[in-house]
């Protein structure tokens, strides 16, 4: 059978579409399907948390928070979405961050030595507690405080 005798790779039905017949359309009818099952993997793969990814995530912030002196501009839970979200380590939309009332004080009655936040992400059963101390200063308008943080992450629940 010579080449020009073969029937064509695409044919007109209302639109264009494989034709069936040929086996050169054959195989990218399958290279297609394969095609669109491994982009949905990959997509899918990349909306989610993975354990390690998210450990790195905790740790690679704590460290970043620590780093230098920054200014408080918003709330400390911001600070530390933010902070994790500069790892470039997963999906920072999948990312649950609470603060916590562990009732931590010092030795004045009422006054909190640190602020804790439970970290996770919406499908994993893993969270990470992080702690930092100085406490979130007040607000005031117009300032913004210069903190120096210092950060524990613990594995678990506050």
């Amino acid at each position: 059978m010579a080449w020009h005798d073969r029937e064509p790779v695409f044919v007109r039905r209302g639109r264009w579409v494989y034709n069936s017949r040929n086996p050169v359309a054959r195989v990218l009818m399958l290279l297609t399907v394969a095609g669109l099952v491994g982009s949905y993997l990959y997509v899918s793969d990349q909306g989610q948390w993975s354990e390690s990814e998210l450990r790195d995530a905790v740790h690679g912030a704590a460290r970043d928070l620590e780093a230098e002196p920054r200014k408080v501009y918003f709330i400390y839970e911001s600070l530390i979405r933010d902070a994790i979200e500069a790892t470039d380590e997963g999906p920072v939309s999948d990312l649950v961050i609470s603060p916590t009332d562990d009732g931590t004080l010092s030795g004045a009655v009422g006054s909190a030595t640190e602020d804790s936040f439970k970290i996770g992400a919406a499908h994993l059963p893993d969270t990470y507690c992080m702690r930092l101390s100085p406490p979130e200063p007040p607000r005031s308008v117009g300032k913004t405080a210069t903190v120096s943080l210092t950060v524990q992450v613990a594995q678990g629940d506050c």
